[in-house]
């Protein structure tokens, strides 16, 4: 077996490990419903979701500047991962230790404890992204993505309902601290798997003098200039938009569909289903179509997540509009992550990478927004705010170029 075929079965096996650690603390499901438990509500939840989102985005430059390019190697990378490992970690210990009454120091570890998984994943990200790129050749990284948050989705849905049903019979006493703290072996599986990984192109050169000013600059130019790169952030910025009340869909069938918590042991696997088929279908439609269908697929299953949750009259509605979600929300890892790499050439190291990221870190506040348009003027209003963002993105993708064609 040559060491491409390797580094793909590795990986697969790296992602689903970390799937199965991701599906017991979903943020669409099961922080949410931490969060209701905790006396919570629509905007707290925004609040989160917006913390996730913010944490990953924003320290990505940042960590391609600091962290030298020899943790592009899978080896030195795995070292990276620790800090987002320690989220959950903290959390779990938290209400372990914290009496069940205590809501608000459990409230507190909830939120410290996955502020640091997230920015942990924003450290991490720029050098993960590129040591995929050393690791995996171009004309396979679609249909790589794709399989390995497959895997990833399909160990979730599994863990996901395990975490669900703590959730549901545990609650405050031991469901949520079981779910925090079982997270954190999967999640160092994946890490073990993840060293046995073999680039087969070097790593990226060390960022030059000025680097970050440097690609400022370079950024804004190519803003300025109409092609793929300044459309594919637009698109991007559309999708964070047009998902950002998939947050709020457990608080908003609690409140007012007065649903059960049992409930959303369907309803989690939902999400996580439908990110396995919208990560292996997206992937083999960026190999196979480009980049402009999988982002017009990916609006079309958030169109049909918000119609669907805007009238939960059965529960079977509700679990379709988060299987649709789950299925956008994987148009971030797969479509996104084949397009920056196009953007960013190895030779500018990881720097590019990151500044995308980190440049998208102010529309990380979508779920905050719409968490407070959903307490302020209703949640119509904020399902109705992300239905215009996928018509707007549908009438943009009518009239884009060639979102394939390099910068």
């Amino acid at each position: 077996m040559n060491q491409v075929k390797k580094n793909f079965i590795l990986g697969i096996a790296s992602e689903a490990f970390w799937g199965a650690g991701l599906g017991l603390i979903l943020p669409n499901t099961i922080l949410p419903l931490a969060l209701v438990d905790l006396g919570q509500s629509a905007s707290s939840a925004g609040l989160l979701g917006s913390i996730f989102s913010m944490g990953i985005c924003l320290p990505q430059v940042f960590s391609a500047l600091a962290v030298p390019p020899r943790f592009t190697n899978p080896k030195s990378l795995a070292w990276l991962h620790f800090p987002a490992i320690a989220g959950p970690l903290i959390s779990g210990l938290g209400f372990n230790f914290l009496r069940t009454g205590d809501q608000g120091g459990r409230l507190a570890f909830l939120f410290l404890g996955f502020a640091v998984f997230s920015f942990g994943i924003g450290l991490v990200a720029p050098h993960w992204i590129v040591c995929v790129g050393r690791c995996i050749p171009e004309s396979k990284r679609g249909i790589y993505f794709g399989s390995s948050f497959f895997a990833s989705g399909l160990c979730a849905t599994l863990t996901g309902w395990l975490g669900s049903r703590w959730a549901a019979e545990g609650g405050m006493d031991w469901g949520y601290r079981f779910c925090f703290l079982f997270s954190v072996l999967p999640l160092l599986g994946s890490v073990l798997v993840l060293r046995l990984l073999e680039p087969i192109q070097p790593e990226p050169n060390q960022p030059p003098p000025q680097a970050l000013w440097g690609s400022f600059n370079l950024l804004r130019r190519k803003l300025a200039e109409p092609g793929s790169f300044r459309m594919g952030m637009v698109l991007t910025i559309l999708m964070t938009l047009a998902s950002a009340p998939g947050n709020l869909y457990t608080v908003y069938l609690r409140e007012q569909a007065h649903m059960e918590a049992s409930w959303f042991q369907l309803f989690t696997p939902g999400v996580t289903l439908g990110g396995m088929a919208g990560a292996f279908f997206l992937g083999w439609l960026v190999d196979h179509h480009g980049l402009q269908k999988a982002f017009a697929m990916a609006f079309a299953a958030g169109l049909a997540s918000l119609g669907l949750i805007a009238f939960p009259g059965h529960p079977a509605g509700a679990a379709l509009a988060f299987v649709f979600s789950g299925f956008i929300n994987s148009a971030f890892p797969v479509i996104t992550l084949v397009m920056i790499l196009r953007i960013a050439r190895r030779e500018e190291s990881t720097v590019e990478v990151g500044l995308f990221n980190t440049l998208m870190s102010p529309w990380s506040l979508a779920p905050l927004f719409a968490g407070w348009l959903a307490s302020t003027a209703g949640y119509a209003w904020a399902f109705a705010a992300a239905t215009a963002s996928c018509f707007i993105a549908f009438g943009l993708l009518t009239k884009a170029g060639n979102l394939d064609q390099k910068p």
